[in-house]
């Protein structure tokens, strides 16, 4: 272990070397700070807003794709084609899927808005805002209707749960959840909220009926001889639910929402059973409509239609695991189907984040490897003015690995100070300076962003994604010297010298001690 003696007394024998060395790499030693810094502080804030999202996965219709392909065909016969081919959702790719180690729940959605009959709606509290929820119109008969809007929403599923109930948003408070049995046997059970049984005094046992349309609005079906009673099913109430959810009286669209947008009136009924029930009333309506229009040529309604679902929101384990769920599962889908986890939303949110990440990752390779030239260079110009004392080493039977070492040693030592003191006075600005480059990205995203958001005035209540603003992304952003970011400056720094010292040693193993020794006498 001499040379490790050598290389410390080496240091403190050249003062203004070392200083100069050590200088330098404080300096290099800051700037990696503030490049690793800032790139850890960005994944890290990604890292903790999803964490903070909802780890639900989408299996849905890729529309836009679907819609493209239809655009770019021009023969008629290939359009019909495509058109008769619609994407569906595969309920047997749904089961597989789902049968993944991260899935906890899904929620195989096939969902109506509907009215309520024997009951009301809870109310929203908008109703002096928006003027009420029904208007009158006049028919080209001269009648008079009034329009209604429908008040409920009624989710279905082919297993006996959901996920807002398996996240405990809902739990059930009195009676039951529907069983598998009851989904098998399309029995017309129902769950629903606290606040509609207290405000219509409904208890388990009791009997609701919804319908899909009111006749008295004189809509489509009040053309045929179909009554009000054709329409309506009835539901025996087996469970009661509370919830946690609730609409935003602060929100832009507030105003405008509609009773069925409420939580409080989401009702839960077997998907089996809304699909018997619908597909018999249109075919009873389709029979109507055959003997009016007997010229008509199309197919009737099918069962399996109403099996469908309109998409499948999967509830995984851990947010951090849906990137990989994919990955895993995509293969299996058909043509303009797809996995959608609100990526592309969150990508762009975190556009500012990835742009700062990217420049400090350049700024430390470019220190890296600026650091490595200078070392390399400064070591192997001070070679020339040391020749003699390698020489006179080397004829003493020091091996050349152990010089080598020796001077690697005397730069790990001033490596180890200067990256010492960079952590002392990287911590103390690392983090003011990575807010002022966060707030210089973020003003020049703002700029280059063209203003195209447009308010809506309905809120799709099967969107089980996460609402996340770029303030709550930027809010996780912490530039801050912790002890991985340390022990990254350390390996880093050793990293430099290591391939710095590269060349002096080649430079090292070619010389000869006697050729050494004799020039210089």
């Amino acid at each position: 272990m001499n040379f490790l003696n050598r290389a410390f007394k080496n240091v403190t024998r050249r003062p203004t070397k070392s200083v100069l060395l050590g200088i330098t790499f404080l300096l290099i030693g800051n700037l990696v700070i503030l490049g690793l810094g800032i790139s850890q502080a960005a994944e890290n804030a990604k890292t903790l807003t999803r964490q903070k999202m909802r780890a639900v996965v989408s299996y849905e219709v890729d529309y836009e794709a679907y819609w493209i392909y239809t655009e770019s065909l021009t023969d008629q016969d290939e359009i019909d084609e495509a058109y008769k081919n619609y994407p569906k959702i595969d309920k047997d790719t749904a089961l597989k899927i789902s049968q993944d180690k991260d899935v906890e729940t899904f929620n195989y959605l096939t969902n109506y808005v509907m009215f309520s009959q024997n009951f009301t709606h809870v109310p929203l509290g908008n109703e002096e805002l928006k003027g009420g929820y029904s208007s009158t119109y006049v028919d080209e008969e001269g009648n008079e209707h009034e329009y209604k809007e429908p008040n409920i929403f009624v989710f279905t599923n082919i297993i006996p749960n959901m996920i807002e109930f398996e996240e405990g948003a809902n739990t059930i408070v009195e009676g039951r959840f529907y069983s598998q049995d009851e989904i098998d046997n399309n029995a017309n059970v129902a769950v629903i909220s606290q606040e509609l049984a207290d405000i219509n005094n409904l208890h388990v046992g009791d009997e609701i009926i919804l319908s899909n349309d009111d006749i008295s609005s004189g809509g489509y079906y009040s053309q045929f001889e179909i009554t009000q009673e054709d329409m309506n099913d009835s539901y025996e109430v087996i469970g009661i639910y509370s919830t946690v959810n609730d609409v935003d009286p602060n929100s832009e669209n507030f105003k405008w929402m509609s009773p069925y947008e409420s939580p409080k009136n989401f009702i839960y009924i077997p998907l089996t059973t809304m699909a018997n029930n619908m597909y018999e009333k249109h075919s009873k309506l389709f029979e109507f409509e055959k003997e009016m229009y007997p010229d008509m040529d199309y197919e009737g309604p099918k069962l399996d239609d109403y099996l469908s679902p309109h998409k499948v929101v999967i509830l995984l384990n851990d947010p951090l695991n849906v990137d990989a769920f994919i990955e895993r599962n995509e293969g299996n889908l058909a043509a303009y189907t797809m996995l959608n986890a609100n990526n592309e939303s969150f990508k762009t949110m975190a556009k500012p984040l990835d742009t700062l990440s990217f420049f400090a990752n350049v700024i430390v390779w470019i220190v890296g490897v600026n650091a490595i030239v200078i070392i390399s260079l400064v070591t192997a110009l001070t070679l020339k003015t040391r020749e003699y004392e390698i020489g006179v080493l080397l004829s003493l039977g020091v091996s050349k690995v152990k010089v080598v070492l020796q001077l690697f040693m005397e730069l790990v030592i001033v490596a180890l100070i200067g990256f010492t003191l960079a952590v002392v006075t990287g911590s103390m600005i690392a983090g003011q300076v990575g807010d002022k480059v966060l707030e210089f990205q973020q003003s020049q995203q703002e700029e280059s962003q063209d203003d195209y958001w447009m308010s809506t005035s309905w809120h799709d209540p099967t969107d089980y994604f996460t609402t996340i603003t770029e303030d709550d992304l930027f809010n996780e952003y912490r530039v801050s010297v912790n002890p991985i970011l340390i022990a990254e400056i350390y390996v880093f720094g050793l990293g430099v010298v290591f391939i710095a010292i590269l060349v002096p040693s080649v430079m090292i193993m070619r010389l000869n001690p006697k050729q050494i020794l004799l020039s210089t006498n």
